[in-house]
C-alpha cells in the first residue's frame, strides 16, 4: 500500500516525499484500520487513483497542510518502463479542533483499459469533516473526466470521453465508547458516457 521516504528540508514542517504514495483524495484513508467500515465508499472504489509513484513536497504551516507530487498514477497497472507523470496535489485546512476541509486534484495521463495506453484525466474533489463529542460527520464531492475513458464506444466503435461527478457522506454517533452507529450514503452520476478511474 505504501513505500515512502520523508526527508526534512529546511525544517520538520517541509519535507521531500518519494516512493509509492497512497492517494490523498477524499475523507477516507487507504489503510483499513483507519476506516470505520470494512468497505470504502463508491467514489473511493470507482473514481479515485490508488496511489502515486514519484516525488513531491509536503509543507505544514499553522492550520494549513499543502502537498504536491509529480508522479506516475496507478503504477501497479502499467507495463515495465511505462511512464506518464501527472501533477497530484492536496490542500488541507483545519479550521479548529473539531472541523476542517480539504481539496485534492490530479491532472495528467492515467492508465486507460480501453486504449491500452495512458489518456488525459482531470480529477478534482472537495471534502470536509466535523468531529465533536459523540458525533462524526464527513463528506466529499468529486468531479472527473478521462479522454476515451467511456464504458462503451459510440456506434462507430470510437471510445468517447468519460465524465462523472459524485457525492459521499458519512455520519456516526457513539452510543458508548465501544458502540458506534454509522450510516454512509454514496452517489455517482456517470451518465455522460459512463466512466470512472478504473484501477
Amino acid at each position: 500500500q505504501e513505500a515512502t521516504v520523508s526527508i526534512p528540508l529546511d525544517s520538520l514542517q517541509t519535507r521531500l516525499v518519494a516512493g509509492l504514495i497512497p492517494d490523498w483524495s477524499g475523507y477516507e484513508y487507504q489503510q483499513p484500520t483507519l476506516n470505520p467500515f470494512t468497505s470504502h465508499n463508491l467514489l473511493y472504489d470507482f473514481t479515485l487513483p490508488v496511489g502515486y509513484t514519484g516525488i513531491g513536497i509536503s509543507h505544514m504551516e499553522g492550520k494549513w497542510w499543502l502537498r504536491g507530487a509529480i508522479a506516475n498514477v496507478n503504477a501497479n497497472v502499467r507495463g515495465p518502463g511505462e511512464k506518464s507523470p501527472v501533477l497530484a496535489y492536496r490542500v488541507d485546512y483545519s479550521k479548529g479542533e473539531f472541523d476542517g476541509w480539504g481539496l485534492a486534484g490530479l491532472h495528467g495521463k492515467a492508465p486507460n483499459f480501453n486504449t491500452g495506453s495512458n489518456t488525459m484525466a482531470h480529477l478534482f474533489e472537495v471534502d470536509g469533516y466535523y468531529l465533536r463529542g459523540d458525533w462524526a460527520l464527513q463528506g466529499q464531492v468529486s468531479f472527473g473526466t478521462q479522454k476515451e475513458g467511456a464504458i462503451t464506444p459510440d456506434v462507430n466503435g470510437k471510445w468517447r470521453d468519460s465524465r462523472w461527478w459524485g457525492v459521499s457522506g458519512l455520519a456516526g454517533y457513539m452510543f458508548t465508547p465501544r458502540f458506534q452507529g454509522l450510516v454512509r450514503a454514496d452517489y455517482i452520476n456517470n451518465k455522460a458516457n459512463g466512466g470512472g478511474l478504473f484501477a
